[in-house]
Protein backbone atom coordinates (compact mmCIF):
# COMPACT_ATOMS: atom_id res chain seq x y z
CA UNK A 1 0.00 0.00 0.00
CA UNK A 2 1.58 3.25 -1.17
CA UNK A 3 -0.79 5.72 0.55
CA UNK A 4 -3.42 5.20 3.27
CA UNK A 5 -6.03 7.98 3.52
CA UNK A 6 -8.37 8.40 6.50
CA UNK A 7 -11.38 10.58 7.26
CA UNK A 8 -13.88 11.16 10.09
CA UNK A 9 -12.65 9.57 13.32
CA UNK A 10 -9.83 8.07 11.25
CA UNK A 11 -7.51 10.81 12.47
CA UNK A 12 -6.85 8.49 15.42
CA UNK A 13 -5.60 5.72 13.11
CA UNK A 14 -1.82 5.46 13.50
CA UNK A 15 -1.07 3.75 10.18
CA UNK A 16 -2.58 6.43 7.95
CA UNK A 17 -0.48 8.49 5.53
CA UNK A 18 -2.85 11.45 5.30
CA UNK A 19 -6.10 12.54 6.96
CA UNK A 20 -8.89 14.44 5.20
CA UNK A 21 -11.64 16.47 6.87
CA UNK A 22 -14.98 14.66 6.49
CA UNK A 23 -16.69 17.55 4.68
CA UNK A 24 -13.89 17.57 2.10
CA UNK A 25 -14.21 13.82 1.67
CA UNK A 26 -18.00 13.79 1.33
CA UNK A 27 -17.88 16.65 -1.18
CA UNK A 28 -15.46 14.69 -3.39
CA UNK A 29 -17.38 11.45 -2.91
CA UNK A 30 -20.61 13.20 -3.86
CA UNK A 31 -19.13 14.32 -7.16
CA UNK A 32 -17.89 10.77 -7.76
CA UNK A 33 -21.43 9.41 -7.34
CA UNK A 34 -23.13 12.32 -9.15
CA UNK A 35 -20.81 13.96 -11.72
CA UNK A 36 -22.03 17.46 -12.50
CA UNK A 37 -23.63 18.04 -9.09
CA UNK A 38 -23.21 21.61 -7.84
CA UNK A 39 -24.32 20.91 -4.28
CA UNK A 40 -23.66 17.91 -2.05
CA UNK A 41 -25.77 17.23 1.06
CA UNK A 42 -23.98 15.03 3.59
CA UNK A 43 -26.77 13.48 5.66
CA UNK A 44 -24.84 11.67 8.35
CA UNK A 45 -25.30 10.24 11.80
CA UNK A 46 -24.40 13.42 13.72
CA UNK A 47 -25.60 16.32 11.55
CA UNK A 48 -26.53 17.42 8.03
CA UNK A 49 -24.27 19.58 5.86
CA UNK A 50 -25.18 21.31 2.59
CA UNK A 51 -22.00 21.92 0.60
CA UNK A 52 -21.46 23.97 -2.56
CA UNK A 53 -18.79 22.35 -4.73
CA UNK A 54 -16.95 22.96 -7.98
CA UNK A 55 -16.46 20.38 -10.74
CA UNK A 56 -13.56 18.75 -8.84
CA UNK A 57 -15.51 18.42 -5.60
CA UNK A 58 -13.70 21.30 -3.88
CA UNK A 59 -15.74 22.93 -1.09
CA UNK A 60 -16.81 26.49 -2.01
CA UNK A 61 -19.30 27.18 0.80
CA UNK A 62 -21.42 25.25 3.29
CA UNK A 63 -24.20 25.38 5.88
CA UNK A 64 -24.82 22.78 8.55
CA UNK A 65 -27.25 21.86 11.32
CA UNK A 66 -26.34 22.10 14.98
CA UNK A 67 -25.39 19.18 17.18
CA UNK A 68 -28.99 18.33 18.15
CA UNK A 69 -29.63 14.70 17.24
CA UNK A 70 -33.18 15.39 16.02
CA UNK A 71 -31.68 16.53 12.69
CA UNK A 72 -29.47 13.50 12.19
CA UNK A 73 -29.32 9.87 11.20
CA UNK A 74 -28.70 8.98 14.85
CA UNK A 75 -32.20 10.20 15.67
CA UNK A 76 -33.69 7.89 13.04
CA UNK A 77 -31.64 5.00 14.44
CA UNK A 78 -32.86 5.69 17.99
CA UNK A 79 -36.51 5.90 16.93
CA UNK A 80 -36.34 2.85 14.65
CA UNK A 81 -34.89 0.85 17.56
CA UNK A 82 -37.75 2.03 19.79
CA UNK A 83 -40.27 0.99 17.11
CA UNK A 84 -38.60 -2.40 16.69
CA UNK A 85 -37.39 -1.72 13.15
CA UNK A 86 -34.06 -2.43 11.50
CA UNK A 87 -32.55 0.75 10.07
CA UNK A 88 -32.76 -0.82 6.59
CA UNK A 89 -36.56 -1.09 6.92
CA UNK A 90 -37.23 2.57 7.67
CA UNK A 91 -37.33 3.83 4.09
CA UNK A 92 -39.66 1.23 2.61
CA UNK A 93 -42.05 1.18 5.60
CA UNK A 94 -42.52 4.95 5.59
CA UNK A 95 -43.58 4.84 1.93
CA UNK A 96 -46.80 3.20 3.16
CA UNK A 97 -47.77 6.27 5.20
CA UNK A 98 -51.08 7.99 4.48
CA UNK A 99 -51.36 10.54 7.32
CA UNK A 100 -47.88 11.27 8.71
CA UNK A 101 -47.52 13.43 11.81
CA UNK A 102 -44.32 15.47 12.15
CA UNK A 103 -42.73 15.39 15.64
CA UNK A 104 -41.10 18.41 17.27
CA UNK A 105 -37.81 19.29 15.57
CA UNK A 106 -36.60 21.50 18.38
CA UNK A 107 -34.51 18.86 20.13
CA UNK A 108 -34.09 15.10 20.18
CA UNK A 109 -35.52 14.66 23.69
CA UNK A 110 -38.76 16.49 22.87
CA UNK A 111 -39.04 14.78 19.49
CA UNK A 112 -38.58 11.32 21.02
CA UNK A 113 -41.24 12.17 23.62
CA UNK A 114 -43.56 13.16 20.77
CA UNK A 115 -42.93 9.80 19.08
CA UNK A 116 -43.73 7.90 22.30
CA UNK A 117 -46.97 9.87 22.57
CA UNK A 118 -47.84 9.08 18.94
CA UNK A 119 -47.34 5.37 19.60
CA UNK A 120 -49.60 5.55 22.66
CA UNK A 121 -52.25 7.32 20.52
CA UNK A 122 -52.20 4.39 18.10
CA UNK A 123 -50.60 6.14 15.12
CA UNK A 124 -49.29 3.58 12.64
CA UNK A 125 -45.56 2.90 12.33
CA UNK A 126 -45.41 4.06 8.67
CA UNK A 127 -47.00 7.41 9.60
CA UNK A 128 -44.62 7.90 12.53
CA UNK A 129 -41.53 7.12 10.47
CA UNK A 130 -42.68 9.29 7.56
CA UNK A 131 -43.22 12.15 10.02
CA UNK A 132 -39.63 11.76 11.26
CA UNK A 133 -38.34 11.82 7.69
CA UNK A 134 -40.34 14.97 6.97
CA UNK A 135 -38.96 16.61 10.11
CA UNK A 136 -35.36 16.04 8.98
CA UNK A 137 -36.21 16.88 5.37
CA UNK A 138 -37.46 20.29 6.53
CA UNK A 139 -33.99 21.00 7.94
CA UNK A 140 -32.32 19.89 4.72
CA UNK A 141 -34.51 22.17 2.61
CA UNK A 142 -33.87 25.12 4.96
CA UNK A 143 -30.11 24.55 4.71
CA UNK A 144 -30.31 24.52 0.92
CA UNK A 145 -32.22 27.79 0.99
CA UNK A 146 -29.74 29.42 3.39
CA UNK A 147 -26.86 28.28 1.18
CA UNK A 148 -28.64 29.48 -1.98
CA UNK A 149 -27.83 26.02 -3.31
CA UNK A 150 -27.57 25.23 -6.99
CA UNK A 151 -28.97 22.18 -8.75
CA UNK A 152 -28.39 19.28 -9.24
CA UNK A 153 -28.01 18.24 -5.60
CA UNK A 154 -26.30 14.98 -4.62
CA UNK A 155 -27.67 13.36 -1.43
CA UNK A 156 -24.97 11.29 0.29
CA UNK A 157 -24.28 9.68 3.65
CA UNK A 158 -26.39 7.01 5.33
CA UNK A 159 -29.68 8.91 4.99
CA UNK A 160 -28.98 9.35 1.28
CA UNK A 161 -29.96 5.67 0.91
CA UNK A 162 -33.35 6.18 2.60
CA UNK A 163 -35.87 6.29 -0.27
CA UNK A 164 -38.55 7.90 1.88
CA UNK A 165 -36.14 10.62 3.05
CA UNK A 166 -35.29 11.43 -0.56
CA UNK A 167 -38.99 11.55 -1.39
CA UNK A 168 -39.70 13.84 1.58
CA UNK A 169 -36.94 16.26 0.52
CA UNK A 170 -38.27 16.33 -3.04
CA UNK A 171 -41.83 16.94 -1.85
CA UNK A 172 -40.87 19.85 0.42
CA UNK A 173 -38.52 21.33 -2.18
CA UNK A 174 -41.28 21.34 -4.80
CA UNK A 175 -43.30 23.69 -2.61
CA UNK A 176 -40.73 26.39 -3.49
CA UNK A 177 -42.18 27.67 -6.76
CA UNK A 178 -39.31 30.11 -7.32
CA UNK A 179 -36.51 27.55 -7.45
CA UNK A 180 -36.99 23.93 -8.49
CA UNK A 181 -34.17 21.57 -7.53
CA UNK A 182 -33.06 18.26 -9.01
CA UNK A 183 -31.94 15.66 -6.44
CA UNK A 184 -29.63 12.75 -7.20
CA UNK A 185 -28.92 9.78 -4.94
CA UNK A 186 -26.93 6.55 -5.19
CA UNK A 187 -27.48 3.08 -3.66
CA UNK A 188 -23.96 3.22 -2.14
CA UNK A 189 -24.21 6.81 -0.86
CA UNK A 190 -23.11 5.72 2.62
CA UNK A 191 -19.57 5.21 1.26
CA UNK A 192 -19.19 8.76 -0.09
CA UNK A 193 -16.82 9.86 2.70
CA UNK A 194 -14.54 6.84 2.33
CA UNK A 195 -14.45 7.12 -1.47
CA UNK A 196 -13.79 10.86 -1.27
CA UNK A 197 -10.88 10.31 1.12
CA UNK A 198 -9.44 7.66 -1.20
CA UNK A 199 -9.69 9.95 -4.22
CA UNK A 200 -8.08 12.90 -2.43
CA UNK A 201 -5.45 10.54 -1.05
CA UNK A 202 -4.67 9.29 -4.54
CA UNK A 203 -4.39 12.87 -5.79
CA UNK A 204 -2.03 13.83 -2.98
CA UNK A 205 0.05 10.68 -3.53
CA UNK A 206 0.71 11.50 -7.18
CA UNK A 207 1.50 15.15 -6.37
CA UNK A 208 4.04 14.03 -3.75
CA UNK A 209 5.51 11.47 -6.14
CA UNK A 210 6.00 14.15 -8.81
CA UNK A 211 7.68 16.45 -6.31
CA UNK A 212 10.01 13.68 -5.14
CA UNK A 213 10.86 12.81 -8.74
CA UNK A 214 11.69 16.45 -9.46
CA UNK A 215 14.00 16.60 -6.40
CA UNK A 216 15.82 13.42 -7.43
CA UNK A 217 16.23 14.75 -10.97
CA UNK A 218 18.15 17.73 -9.58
Amino acid sequence: IAYAASTGEGEMVTRKTGHFYSMTSHARGGIFFAPGAKTVVDMGGLYVRAIKVDARGKVLDYKMTGQCASGSGQFIENISRYLGLAIEEVGEISLKADKPEVPSGICAVLAETDVINLVSKGLSTPNIVKGINLSIAQRVVKLLGALNAESPVALVGGMGMNVSMIQAIEELSQENKKKQMEFVSHPEAIYSGAIGAALWGGFRYYVLRQKNAAILAQ
